[in-house]
């Protein structure tokens, strides 16, 4: 769990990051978080708390460390192959799905003590458009006239890895991009359920 103030200093992060962006991504951007901004910053990033930052916030907190660690990875993996905006851009709109649509939310908080005590701290509200996250988030990215390349389409498509079944005929084909996310994705939630 992280405090108000902290969701406070995610979301001027995330939204000094933007300025890195090219003069049309930056525009597109800010057009789609002033209808979706305030459901990104403060939406969890999983449903409970044996997964990953379950808690309000908890998506931007996930989406900077993932940001974090895009950006080691690539450097480290394929120095200079990607620019900063590129990996910043595919690292903060990984799980842009989990916000829902648009219009209704992904998680809707669970208000049982009883849930609540057995770790269940949202739910998936399925009044949202039925789609895998990576593809809502897509969705959501063209909905506002955001361009993507192939490349930051197929890192944030295949973010999930090989864990879900809609990616599995990507099976060793995934462009490295891609395998980056993922593998950020998932030390990040390692670190995260670790240092909760």
């Amino acid at each position: 769990m992280i405090s108000e103030s902290q969701i406070i200093k995610n979301a001027e992060l995330i939204e000094s990051i933007f300025k890195i962006f090219p003069t049309s991504r930056r525009e597109g951007v800010s057009r789609m978080f002033e209808k979706i901004g305030s459901v990104y910053f403060s939406a969890p990033a999983s449903t409970r708390t044996e997964y990953h930052s379950a808690f309000d916030g908890g998506l931007a907190h996930h989406s900077l460390n993932v940001t974090k660690h895009v950006r080691k990875l690539a450097d480290t993996l394929c120095p200079g192959r990607w620019d900063d905006s590129t990996l910043a851009f595919v690292g903060l709109f990984h799980d842009l799905g989990k916000v829902g649509d648009g219009e209704i939310p992904y998680y809707i908080p669970k208000r049982s003590d009883w849930h609540n005590k057995q770790g269940i701290m949202y739910e998936v509200n399925n009044r949202c458009l039925y789609a895998p996250t990576s593809e809502r988030g897509l969705y959501l990215l063209q909905k506002f006239g955001i361009e993507v390349s192939h490349e930051e389409w197929a890192a944030i498509r295949l973010n999930d890895g090989q864990y879900v079944e809609e990616n599995k005929p990507y099976r060793q084909k995934e462009p490295e991009l891609a395998l980056i996310v993922h593998w950020a994705d998932m030390w990040s939630c390692k670190q995260e359920k670790a240092n909760p």
